[in-house]
């Protein structure tokens, strides 16, 4: 194995680990605050925990062949093994830009005055976000069923990869007319809409925060309440994450381009699964040091021992 080699394995595999590693944090974090601190639980929580989880599926079905590939070792799946990891893989991808739609949406009707008349779906909103998670899983369930028939897996070949070839199954579409055209667009229809309604919903969060900052400097007041500067520093995580997203979104959008453009469109094939783990690799990172919760983690755990092992929590100093 060349250094080049070696640098990008060990990119790999700090990527799954450290990335698997937050993003099971993470769900532990959200278990220990939905068994020890309901009264915290948040309309957003559900939604995070959702996208946590196609995260962690989205880290394994992209960086796990990323690093067989770019190791000496070769690719033990057979054709199906390939297509039904590309199927999960696509599933997961989708599910990420559905939830994610669905947080900055959630955070947006969250932070609106009183006076909007997106307020008035503030009452309906926890019912809107549990009908939402079906929703997702049947649309990229049946969008991403056309993989199997329209993407054929590139299993007899071997990919270039710094100069040295491996064994990999990456895909192209395998058909033209009709069924191309439809693969691809409802593939552009799903991800134009949901990426404009993260646009939109991010673009009046910005605006609803800068004219409260503007009321607060209106009447000479630095202070805000303990509530409104929680959902503020909320709101501005989202934003985060939302620039996050947009960013390896325009990048992969741009790799699927060039491999329609250039002539050795595998050597695309690893960088783009590495960038298509990097927001999976982020998120749970950003949520764990933003949220004010989560350094309560040790009192929820000591709650959570004396529960099922029936023994008595340490009292407080």
């Amino acid at each position: 194995m060349s250094l080049s080699e070696l640098v990008f394995s060990i990119f790999f595999l700090a990527q799954t680990g450290i990335g698997l590693l937050g993003n099971s944090t993470l769900l532990l974090l959200y278990i220990s605050i939905f068994l020890a601190q309901p009264s915290q639980i948040k309309t957003t929580d559900l939604i995070v925990t959702h996208l946590t989880m196609a995260n962690t599926v989205i880290l394994l079905t992209n960086t796990v062949p990323g690093m067989m590939m770019a190791s000496e070792g070769e690719n033990p799946m057979n054709v199906v093994g390939c297509q039904i990891v590309l199927y999960i893989r696509r599933v997961s991808r989708g599910l990420s830009i559905c939830t994610m739609s669905l947080l900055s949406m959630s955070q947006a009707i969250t932070i609106s005055p009183s006076t909007s008349c997106w307020a008035r779906l503030k009452p309906r909103a926890p019912k809107f976000i549990l009908r939402s998670f079906p929703f997702f899983w049947i649309l990229c369930f049946l969008l991403d069923m056309n993989t199997l028939n329209t993407v054929e897996v590139i299993r007899n070949v071997t990919t270039a990869f710094i100069g040295v070839t491996r064994k990999s199954c990456p895909s192209s579409v395998g058909t033209t007319g009709f069924y191309y055209f439809a693969f691809v667009s409802a593939f552009t229809l799903r991800d134009i809409l949901f990426v404009c309604v993260m646009s939109w919903s991010s673009g009046y969060m910005v605006m609803v925060l800068h004219r409260h900052r503007k009321h607060m400097q209106h009447i000479h007041s630095s202070s805000l309440s303990p509530k409104s500067s929680i959902e503020s520093k909320a709101t501005q995580t989202i934003l985060l994450l939302v620039i996050c997203f947009m960013f390896f979104y325009l990048i992969n959008c741009g790799i699927v381009f060039l491999s329609y453009v250039v002539k050795d469109a595998l050597k695309l094939y690893v960088p783009g699964l590495f960038l298509g783990s990097c927001f999976a690799f982020l998120c749970p990172l950003v949520f764990i040091s933003k949220d004010p919760r989560f350094p309560r983690l040790w009192d929820c755990h000591k709650v959570i021992a004396h529960h099922f092992m029936g023994t008595p929590a340490s009292a407080e100093p």
